[in-house]
Parts: structure tokens; C-alpha cells; sequence
């Protein structure tokens, strides 16, 4: 009995790592595409200008909602009822949220001359795409949180395929790129909200507000101050590598991306799931299964992690003529590998930290969860006027970034160390 339900888990589990690698191998054939038709340029530039652009203006929206999760299973638990109303409600903030900061986009580009022409002209297509992409985020975290796991990847799978024959079709004009974006994130928001409100019977409700959410309002802001914060990096990381000159953003994006794969395929379906199961440890008081759960993730992530990275980066000059032919030189190739490598290393700490920043705001701890980014904020901000002063390389920079974010995994496991503490005290 036993080994069948551990080997049923497994094979949930590996269904999930599946379907993340294929969400993260069809969206790295897009990306591939975008380089083999543009290279590294004024184009490919824009767009990861773009992307970073929009995902920072989506820390604004989602300071409504993210820190929903724990009083959701909550409320559900207590009263169905009330979780409907709670989803109805954030919702309909979202959007009108997402309204705001589309207007304000607009208002802002056109006083003042921020963006260059050609960025400006894709952004004023792209920028409507914020408020679909941030619904397919809620809704996302809803369905996880309601254990259908596997529409967390199904909804991307679909976005990027999408992508993905557009790229096959356009000639030259970047603009089809934003219109497929937004076209396809609505169709998946649609299917989406066919399992909330039919197959999990979600009643929605045309509400805005009630003094019952203040404290998730307040959470939530705090949430994403720190994420305010510490997503500022992507706008300091673009500044620095377009201060190189066309191309070189788009350079550290495809290295970051390769990095990137990795992570998102070794991490995200098992913290996610480590996640989910936490908020309901948490919401039964049953702390001491933590621990054991933590060492579980942090061992299947590091083992995978170590293994993938350490592959990719001896085959990655390969992999990059195979791919992208004669688009980069041999110094395009060198300096991508180079970047990947102290990216691998960004993003290990960022595998170690990841449970304990899960559970930071399972736990609530939003204040210190912001405490946290602006330190690492503030070492970013430095290690950028430092840069700029001494006109550093942009290895040493990176450098810089790792040692920040070894203090976020600090600062994560005292505060998970310190709330386990408190709890055992009472």
C-alpha cells in the first residue's frame, strides 16, 4: 500500500517536471527562433527591453493580490462562500489596476521621451498585454492552490506555441510578436476561467472591495514593495548592458534564458507542489513536517540543478551553432557562456533560498519579507554606481549581484528559523 501511493507521487511528480520542461523547451524554441530571424540587436533588443518593462509595471498590479494565498485555503477551509467572494473581488482589482497603469503608461511616454522611438512604438502594442498576463497569474495561483497542477504549465505550453508559429511567419515586423502575445494569453485566460467557474463551481461576484480583504491589501502591498525592490535589478541589469552597446542585452538575455531553463525546470514544479502543501501544514498548525519537507525539495533541486547546469555550460557553444547557425561570431558564443556561468551561480543560491522564501510569506512575514529586498536592492543600487564610476566590466557587476543574493538566503532561513522559534515558544 505504501509503495504504491510512493510511487503514484512520483509519477504526479515527474508528469509535472514533464510538462514544466516541455512549457520551458517550446518557449526556448521561440526564443531560438527570435534569434535565428533577428540575431543580437536594435530588435531583440526591444523585445527583452520590453518584456522587463512590463514585468516590473506587473509588480504594481499584483500588489493587490499575491499575498492572497494563505487566506484563501483559509477561508475555503472555513467557508467556501467566502474564498468565491475573495477571488471575485481580486479579480475585478486586478483589471481595474491593470487599467490604471496602462493609462498611466501611455500619459507618461507621452510627456516625456523616455523610451526610443522604435521600443515605443512596440510597448504602445505590447504594454495592453499586462493586464492579461496578470489575470493568467491569479488564476494561475487559484488552480494551483486547487491542486490542478498541471494547468500552472498547460496555460504557458499554449502562449508559447503560439509564439512560436508566429515567429515561423513574420518576415521582419516585431509588431506581430505583441498582437500574438496578447491574442494568446486571452484564449488560455478564457480556458482558464472555464475550470475556475465550472469545474471547481467558483461563483463570481461583480464586487470590488470589502473590509474583510484589508489585511491581504495590506500584505500584498507590502509584498510587493520588496518585490518593487528586488525586480529593480532587471532595470538595472538592462541599463548596464545596453550602456555596451546594440546587441549585448541581448546577449546576457539568450545567457540568462539558458540559465534560466534550467531553474525553471528543476525548481518550479517542486516548490510549487512543496508550496501548496505548506499553506495547508501551516493552516493545520502541523510546523514539524517542514523541515523534513525542506530537506526533501532541497535535495531533488540541488542534485538536478548541479547536474543540468554543469552539462549545459560544456555543450552550450555547440548547442549555440546548432541553434542560431551563423548568427553569432565566436566572441558572441564566449561571452554567453561566460555570462551563463555566473548566472548558474545566481541562480543556485536562488534554489537554496527558494523554500524558505515560500514559506517567509506563508508565514506572513511580509515586513521582514521587504526588509530582506531592500537590502538587496540597496546593494545592487551601490554595486551600479560603482560600476559606473569605474567603469567595470559587466562580469563584475554580476559578481556583485551573487553576493546580494546570498544575503537574501541569509536573511530567509533566520526568518524561517526565527518564526519556527516563536511558535515552539507558545
Amino acid at each position: 500500500m505504501v509503495v504504491t501511493l510512493i510511487k503514484k507521487r512520483l509519477n504526479k511528480n515527474l508528469q509535472y517536471n514533464l510538462l514544466s520542461l516541455i512549457n520551458v523547451f517550446i518557449g526556448f524554441l521561440f526564443i531560438v527562433m527570435l534569434g535565428r530571424k533577428f540575431g543580437a540587436g536594435n530588435q531583440t533588443d526591444i523585445y527583452f527591453l520590453s518584456i522587463a518593462i512590463i514585468t516590473y509595471l506587473g509588480y504594481f498590479i499584483q500588489s493587490v493580490w499575491e499575498a492572497m494565498s494563505p487566506y484563501y485555503i483559509e477561508l475555503k477551509v472555513k467557508n467556501k462562500q467566502k474564498s468565491d467572494e475573495l477571488y471575485s473581488i481580486l479579480l475585478n482589482d486586478l483589471i481595474f489596476i491593470s487599467l490604471i497603469i496602462v493609462l498611466f503608461y501611455f500619459g507618461i511616454t507621452y510627456f516625456f521621451e523616455l523610451l526610443s522611438y522604435d521600443t515605443k512604438q512596440f510597448l504602445d502594442i505590447f504594454i495592453f498585454y499586462i493586464i492579461f498576463q496578470n489575470i493568467l497569474f491569479l488564476n494561475k495561483t487559484v488552480l494551483n492552490l486547487e491542486h490542478f497542477y498541471a494547468s500552472f504549465y498547460i496555460v504557458d505550453i499554449f502562449v508559447y506555441i503560439m509564439l512560436f508559429i508566429t515567429i515561423l511567419m513574420i518576415n521582419t515586423e516585431l509588431y506581430f510578436i505583441a498582437y500574438s502575445t496578447i491574442f494568446a494569453t486571452l484564449l488560455a485566460n478564457i480556458w482558464q476561467f472555464y475550470l475556475i467557474f465550472k469545474k471547481l463551481n467558483i461563483n463570481y461576484s461583480f464586487k470590488f472591495y470589502d473590509d474583510s480583504l484589508k489585511e491581504i491589501y495590506k500584505n500584498s502591498f507590502k509584498l510587493k514593495i520588496g518585490s518593487l525592490f528586488y525586480g529593480s535589478k532587471d532595470i538595472i541589469i538592462a541599463s548596464v548592458f545596453t550602456s555596451f552597446g546594440s546587441g549585448t542585452y541581448s546577449l546576457y538575455s539568450y545567457a540568462n534564458k539558458f540559465a534560466g531553463v534550467i531553474l525553471q525546470v528543476v525548481n518550479a514544479p517542486i516548490v510549487n507542489i512543496f508550496a501548496t502543501k505548506a499553506n495547508y501544514h501551516v493552516a493545520n498548525n502541523k510546523y514539524d513536517v517542514l523541515k523534513c519537507d525542506i530537506k526533501k525539495v532541497l535535495f531533488q533541486t540541488t542534485i538536478l540543478f548541479i547536474g543540468s547546469a554543469t552539462i549545459t555550460y560544456f555543450i552550450l557553444p555547440f548547442i549555440l551553432n546548432l541553434l542560431f547557425g551563423d548568427k553569432f561570431s565566436s566572441e558572441d558564443i564566449l561571452t554567453i557562456q561566460n555570462i551563463f556561468l555566473v548566472m548558474v551561480v545566481f541562480y543556485f543560491i536562488i534554489i537554496l533560498e527558494s523554500p524558505f522564501a515560500r514559506l517567509i510569506n506563508i508565514f506572513k512575514l511580509f515586513n521582514f519579507g521587504i526588509l530582506i529586498n531592500i537590502v538587496f536592492s540597496v546593494m545592487l543600487f551601490i554595486a551600479y554606481l560603482v560600476f559606473k564610476y569605474f567603469n567595470f566590466n559587466y562580469i563584475i557587476f554580476l559578481f556583485i549581484m551573487i553576493f546580494a543574493q546570498i544575503s537574501n538566503l541569509s536573511f530567509a532561513y533566520i526568518g524561517y528559523k526565527y518564526f519556527l522559534k516563536e511558535k515552539n515558544e507558545v
